[in-house]
């Protein structure tokens, strides 16, 4: 009996030994909390590639950007959060960073061999990745803000006819806001039977009228503050833009346009009802997707009027609140890795990075990226790490309906 005894007990550590070593703890989880967006889908199709590869499995959350600061704060102020990554939008760069919530990445940079953050266009990595010389943010996407404007429309020739007997020179997607202003009354019109208007503008309250009135601002060389933090926003630039916006919407725009966000414009452009729109850059694939749009192949994008617009992105971070940092920097290097930044923008993704707005096989599939690097390259920011959420201040005065 004792001997059967000792063949079992034997048998049993046989079989534990045979295991799979960590069969229940080797396999790491970590936990990302993301913005539902298409840039967070591109990531998770290249997924699986990380999983297999590391034995690590990614929980990605997405939420909606309505919730998603609400949900955060919690989770970064706990000794110990659940979300190993999570995504910052450019305007939190200030606060979290400022409150000492984000774990810098400077040691992970320089441990992990080849990793080079030159690759960034600097617009977007001093926005989303370097604060005050210490790198705590990868940039992830794009939404620096471009025109969009119909090709079909531009290359018309009755337009262009009557334009050039109007004005006396040819129709051309404008690069001053005195030929945007003029070239959207023009294209206001009853075009081939349809109503067509020359600016599809979010004019809602909230962040979309905001963002239409910076990038005028930023044309007007005008700011939100003077260089001892004094608010500008009521004269000078500020204001002329915002006299530009209100003149937009009278001669250029739909009546309905005052109840337009994100989703209305997008609607309206993709109906074929206007002809130019300030949007981000990433809206550009949606736009030219014929399961989507009215007007795919007719759609191209540029640098705004005046040559500078809001430039904006969000950032992969690791919270000091983290259950795993070192698995976190393990997913960050790979899903910012060059293949893993390519294969996202050949996917229809947002890039932060030259070396990927400069692929061949990039440019081959979206020739329109080229521009794109401009539009990034050009966009604006605030001052300062903390002009960031000041700006926030802003927004209830500079997001009242025209």
């Amino acid at each position: 009996m004792r001997n059967a005894t000792r063949v079992w007990i034997c048998a049993i550590v046989a079989l534990l030994c045979c295991m799979p070593l960590g069969a229940s703890a080797a396999r790491k989880e970590i936990n990302v909390l993301m913005e539902s967006v298409p840039d967070t889908d591109f990531v998770l199709e290249c997924l699986p590639e990380f999983e297999k590869a590391t034995g690590i499995k990614v929980n990605i959350e997405s939420v909606t950007y309505a919730a998603m600061h609400e949900k955060l704060i919690p989770q970064l102020t706990a000794r110990r959060g659940s979300y190993d990554v999570i995504v910052v939008d450019k305007q939190w760069v200030g606060e979290f960073v400022g409150a000492g919530w984000l774990e810098p990445l400077d040691r992970y940079i320089a441990n992990t061999k080849g990793f080079d953050t030159s690759v960034y266009v600097p617009a977007l990595f001093n926005q989303i990745g370097q604060v005050h010389g210490s790198t705590y943010m990868l940039p992830f996407y794009n939404y620096s803000m471009g025109l969009v404007y119909r090709t079909d429309l531009f290359k018309d020739a009755q337009l262009k006819s009557e334009y050039k007997k109007r004005f006396g020179k040819d129709l051309a997607v404008p690069t001053t806001v005195e030929d945007y202003i003029q070239t959207a009354k023009f294209m206001t019109r009853n075009y081939k039977g349809e109503q067509i208007y020359g600016v599809i503008p979010q004019l809602a309250r909230g962040v979309g009228i905001h963002a239409e009135w910076a990038c005028l601002m930023f044309a007007h060389g005008g700011d939100y503050y003077d260089s001892r933090w004094k608010p500008t926003v009521n004269k000078g630039g500020a204001l002329r833009a915002a006299e530009v916006l209100l003149e937009l919407y009278k001669t250029s725009a739909p009546a309905g346009a005052t109840a337009y966000n994100f989703d209305e414009v997008f609607s309206a452009m993709s109906q074929g009802k206007g002809t130019m729109m300030a949007t981000y850059g990433w809206m550009l694939a949606k736009l030219n997707d014929p399961e989507q749009s009215k007007v795919a192949g007719k759609v191209a994008m540029t640098v705004m009027p005046g040559g500078h617009a809001v430039g904006g992105g969000w950032g992969w971070a690791i919270p000091k609140s983290a259950p795993d940092a070192d698995a976190a920097w393990q997913f960050l290097s790979w899903v910012e890795s060059f293949e893993v930044a390519k294969k996202r923008a050949l996917l229809g993704g947002a890039p932060t990075r030259f070396d990927v707005f400069r692929d061949k096989e990039v440019l081959a599939k979206y020739p329109t990226m080229s521009e794109m690097e401009k539009i990034v390259a050009t966009g604006n920011r605030c001052r300062s790490c903390s002009a960031q959420t000041r700006s926030l201040m802003c927004w209830p005065e500079s997001s009242r309906k025209p």
